[in-house]
């Protein structure tokens, strides 16, 4: 053995040097192997292990010669599957296929030499037999875990990516403690639309790489599709201040900001992920969605109308113009605005509508046309008002969510036999319908351009049990003050909803914490109700009568009998304007486009009356920002008035 200083020192061997390839050090590793090769030039291994140094170093074609340098002294399998690899490398598909094929001849239990050939034939579009493949390798190494994520890889290529997750799953349970499982089974959650449930897989990955800003950006996403804003922002700030050119981790930071209510830092983000990436629509459309909840709609028309003329992908061509249509709705450019908000039909689910042609508004020679709830209740209650119009064109069956069942079946004109309320689990063709329509498409298949209003809603039966309590065939009050003064002994009744849905992305923005309604407190004379679901009244600084459990239905008896209501944007807002009930509505800075100046009208007295639901009266924040300070001015100015007409 050589000495060197009096001491014993290895021989260079092929092994050595893979080994120290192995962790990362190339140059060390063709040190050793030319080390050999002056010794032996005939040493195959030799010169194969220098072809896979080629290949880590990215040089395909020196790899191409090495590999063929050794296939010549030495045939052996595993020279061809990294001759293989090299000629997939540089394009040559057929070449690496039949290098492959030599390797599987040669070596067919080598699981290696499948797993090459099954990447030549994907390359060659030959993805049946690529999938043979690949599951051959599976077969002969069932509890490798690398095998089951490759096949995961493959089918998530070819679009099978509930599978992919399966096969993913596998590989995790295999080897539990692979953090790149963990990696790959989190994307193809995501890729299967579940972020959410990639959460705890992107966490064991940030947890292992926390300088890695990848890590983080793809942690903080799914933390935000979970709702954890805040714990998201530190993780995206984090991984943006590491990698400040990466626009999609601004974007996500951006939306996170957003959703928070932080509008002014939500434009900074945005703003510079497209600054990043010019021409990426998705990126325009959310830059000018934060544009026109700051009020610059403007800049956000501008921007919308240039994403659809852009070479983009029809979604975010469909998004931008439904992001349109709102723009036009909250200027009260309703023409316009109708047909470009039909572009959100492009983004929903597919609704199981019975393969049923959609109804153009058109008078349908007396076949009955169905019409169905698209979203969520609120908008469904608010497009209830297009039925009537639409039901002079046609015969009309109506489906409607369960929970609002048996509200809609007191409209008058359900009563009346004028309209049919479907029923659960009644296939609409068993009614003859001939067509169908969303309620939110009404307005522009009926050509309607302006608010459509309507004076009565429901039918009053004349039973106190029913809806006769209901003051909804009589005019409707102004919302100017709201609800009529109360006489010193009886309390003004008043109905408070201070929360939506959680689910709701931006929920956070519309609603606030039970400790912002402090002012009312001070306000002598008023007996609250809630009319919070799932919420007895905790937090709140004095005392409400809890709302019962029920439906819509039992809701709507409750606000019945209330003077007044007090919400923020929730079907709550909505069912209060549909009976005609003074509803005084708190709304979040950049609302809904139905509260916007588009929708509202002055009165000679000087008042702001709402277009839609006339008995509103709109308390909006001022100014954007998180928490509870944006609701500061819009409830003490609710205190205020609440005291004024409890003392008239």
């Amino acid at each position: 053995m050589p000495q060197k200083n009096g001491m014993a020192t290895q021989e260079p061997s092929v092994e050595q040097a893979l080994a120290v390839l192995s962790v990362g050090d190339a140059e060390r590793a063709a040190t050793l192997l030319r080390a050999l090769l002056r010794e032996d030039a005939s040493d195959a291994e030799a010169w194969h292990a220098m072809a896979c140094v080629a290949r880590a170093g990215g040089d395909a074609q020196s790899a191409i010669a090495l590999a063929g340098r050794a296939i010549g002294l030495r045939p052996e399998g595993h020279f061809h599957i990294t001759l293989a690899y090299a000629l997939l490398e540089q394009g040559h598909a057929e070449p690496a296929r039949a290098a492959a094929n030599v390797a599987v001849m040669t070596t067919p239990r080598d699981p290696q030499a499948h797993e090459v050939m099954a990447a030549s034939l994907e390359a060659e579009n030959r993805v049946q037999e690529a999938e043979v493949a690949l599951r051959t390798a599976l077969r002969l190494r069932p509890l490798d875990c690398e095998k089951h994520l490759s096949l995961a890889a493959f089918l998530a290529r070819h679009g099978r990516v509930a599978e992919a997750v399966q096969t993913s799953e596998k590989a995790l349970r295999l080897a539990p403690e692979n953090v790149f499982a963990h990696n790959q089974h989190a994307v193809l959650l995501e890729r299967a639309g579940r972020m959410r449930e990639a959460e705890p897989f992107f966490a064991v990955v940030a947890t292992a790489f926390p300088q890695d800003a990848v890590a983080l950006a793809n942690y903080g996403a799914a933390l935000f599709a979970k709702g954890d804003f805040e714990e998201a922002r530190s993780l995206l700030q984090d991984s943006a201040r590491r990698a400040p050119d990466a626009p999609e981790t601004r974007t996500n930071l951006g939306l996170v900001q957003m959703a928070l209510g932080a509008l002014d830092e939500a434009e900074q983000e945005l703003g510079a992920a497209l600054a990043l990436r010019k021409h990426d629509a998705r990126l325009a459309v959310n830059y000018g969605t934060v544009l026109s909840d700051l009020g610059r709609r403007h800049e956000a028309e501008a921007l919308f109308r240039q994403v659809e003329n852009w070479e983009a992908s029809e979604q975010d061509r469909a998004r931008a113009r439904f992001n349109l249509g709102t723009v036009l709705l909250a200027e009260g450019r309703f023409h316009e605005g109708w047909q470009a908000f039909e572009a959100r039909q492009s983004l929903l689910p597919a609704r199981h509508t019975e393969e049923l042609p959609q109804w153009d508004g058109a008078d349908a020679g007396g076949a009955p046309v169905l019409l169905y709830a698209e979203q969520g209740l609120g908008d469904t209650l608010h497009f209830l008002r297009y039925v009537e119009p639409a039901r002079q064109r046609a015969p009309i069956l109506l489906a409607v969510p369960e929970g609002l069942r048996s509200l809609v079946a007191q409209m008058e004109s359900v009563q009346a036999g004028r309209v049919t309320l479907l029923e659960k689990g009644q296939p609409a063709r068993s009614a003859g319908v001939v067509a169908c329509c969303s309620l939110l498409s009404l307005p522009a298949r009926l050509g309607l351009d302006a608010p459509y209003r309507w004076t009565q809603v429901f039918q009053e039966t004349g039973t106190g049990s029913d809806l006769s309590d209901w003051a909804v065939s009589v005019p409707l009050r102004g919302a100017g003050e709201g609800a009529a003064p109360q006489s010193a002994a009886k309390p003004l009744r008043v109905g408070l909803c201070w929360a939506g849905n959680p689910s709701y992305r931006f929920d956070r923005r519309r609603s606030m914490a039970p400790a912002c309604l402090a002012p009312l407190a001070e306000v002598p004379g008023v007996a609250f109700q809630s009319l919070q679901r799932d919420h007895a009244g905790e937090g709140l600084p004095f005392s409400v009568t809890p709302l019962p459990d029920g439906d819509m239905l039992s809701t709507a008896r409750l606000v019945a009998g209330l003077d007044m209501v007090i919400t923020v944007d929730t079907v709550i807002a909505h069912l209060a304007g549909v009976l005609g009930k003074p509803v005084w509505l708190l709304n979040r800075f950049g609302g809904d486009w139905r509260w916007a100046e588009g929708s509202t009208r002055a009165l000679p007295d000087g008042r702001a009356e709402n277009l839609w639901y006339p008995s509103l009266r709109l308390f909006s924040q001022a100014a954007p920002g998180e928490g509870n300070a944006p609701w500061e001015k819009p409830v003490k100015a609710v205190a205020e008035a609440l005291h004024k007409l409890v003392k008239m």
